[in-house]
């Protein structure tokens, strides 16, 4: 089996620290990319072939938030399970990852929150 590739994207170290134990303890073979703004990652995704799975913030340094960078996501890798973690929770948000297809966790992440997403890894 190859390992999935996996995209963290948080301006928090320790979030993306947390992400990636929560996904690792699940004992699945995953490649973690990680970037700290909404405007790495959209570069970096332009080297990527493949992506099955990405978790995203909302609010990050930068000029793009994480719904911007999911829309531009879904343009180049539309069956890749995308999850916004954020501790921003307003109504608009939550309509616009839904409106998206993208699902929605709100911080703080733990385990039992994330964990359920991972399925279709």
């Amino acid at each position: 089996m190859s390992s999935k590739k996996v995209l963290v994207v948080d301006d928090s170290t320790v979030t993306r620290l947390m992400i990636k134990k929560i996904i690792s303890e699940t004992k699945l073979d995953c490649e973690f990319i990680e970037a700290d703004s909404a405007d790495k990652a959209k570069t970096i995704l332009e080297g990527i072939a493949d992506l099955h799975f990405a978790t995203l913030d909302q609010n990050m340094p930068g000029t793009l938030t994480g719904l911007d960078l999911a829309e531009h996501m879904i343009a180049k890798f539309p069956s890749t399970k995308t999850i916004l973690i954020t501790a921003n929770i307003q109504d608009s948000i939550r309509n616009r990852a839904s409106s998206l297809g993208i699902g929605f966790i709100e911080k703080p992440i733990s385990p039992e929150k994330l964990t359920p997403h991972l399925g279709s890894l």
